[in-house]
């Protein structure tokens, strides 16, 4: 038997003796180069997670709430939500401004109702962060949320969510509520020989402004006709790009021979947008000498009018 025979033949033996651990160590040999590639390629280190809260940035803007007002506006959302928390009604109260007192509560009892709606008579906590910077009015989104360490529960999940309304005035910081923000006197009317409008007041708040309107007619023997829902753009608001009918429904809005008429009318509108408010539009006025108030504005009086125009009230 040669030579080259006698190794093929203990080769074979050996292979057939010790096959299992021949695969065992091939696998790990094989693991071990594909770890070792692995680690060559990876970066020497990871980089950190970049996590910031910034709560005074505001989201929209990235605008900065100014520094001397950050400590001042998170003591008092602090103790105005710790007087909440602790059912001290009276306390919180004296913390929000008089204007939103007087616009959304004017007594305890309404604002306790309130605040019991938002806090369900559980503990709460919250988060506080900058939305956005207009005119010295810092607008900020507070997330509220139980609190289940203080109230030893945990069913369920449950947050409320508004806008703050922060304002400095005469160097300090004031609080409002329910996303109030302003009641202001527009101090703006319109006037030709058949009536008289004047936007008495105008209240803003985060998602909405809301116009009193007072129309006076100086016919005694005419009817007005702003909107009885039967003609297009009867009453809108003009935002300079587009006009926006209003959020509420008005039915009807007629003023009959020397009478006037006392009506509000609200738009959504938010704060922070893009699109000012140019002017109330009451796009389909008709003067007529009779009207049904059962049927409408029908094609006859359209056809009889005394007169059909538009007009806008300028509210810059």
């Amino acid at each position: 038997m040669g030579y080259y025979t006698r190794f093929r033949l203990k080769s074979i033996d050996f292979w057939k003796k010790n096959k299992k651990k021949i695969l065992i160590f091939l696998i790990i040999f094989l693991i071990i180069i594909i770890i070792n590639n692995i680690l060559k390629h990876m970066p020497k280190e990871l980089p950190e997670p970049s996590i910031s809260y910034t709560p005074h940035v505001a989201v929209l803007t990235d605008e900065e709430v100014p520094k001397k007002y950050q400590k001042p506006i998170e003591n008092l959302v602090d103790e105005y939500f710790r007087y909440c928390n602790n059912g001290e009604y009276e306390n919180a109260y004296n913390l929000i401004t008089d204007e939103c007192k007087k616009e959304y509560y004017p007594t305890l009892d309404s604002f306790t109702a309130y605040v019991n709606h938002v806090f369900e008579g559980k503990k709460k906590k919250y988060t506080l962060q900058s939305y956005s910077i207009i005119d010295n009015i810092y607008v900020y989104d507070i997330k509220i949320t139980d609190d289940f360490m203080a109230n030893g529960t945990s069913d369920g999940y449950y947050y409320y969510e508004e806008k703050l309304i922060l304002k400095e005035e005469n160097g300090t910081i004031k609080l409002s509520i329910g996303e109030f923000i302003s009641k202001e006197n527009p101090n703006t009317s319109f006037e030709d020989d058949y009536m008289k409008v004047e936007i008495l007041e105008k209240v803003v708040d985060y998602e909405t402004e809301k116009y009193k309107v007072k129309i006076t007619n100086k016919s005694d023997n005419k009817y007005i006709i702003i909107s009885d829902r039967t003609q297009s753009n009867e009453i809108q608001l003009n935002l300079g790009s587009r006009k926006d009918d209003p959020e509420n429904t008005i039915m009807s809005l007629t003023i009959p021979p020397s009478g006037f008429r006392v009506q509000e009318i609200e738009f959504q509108k938010f704060y922070d947008g893009n699109n000012k408010s140019q002017g109330l539009y009451f796009g389909a006025v008709r003067i007529l000498n009779h009207y049904d108030y059962a049927k409408g504005t029908t094609e006859e009086d359209l056809n009889t009018a005394v007169k059909l125009y538009s007009i806008e009230i300028p509210l810059n």
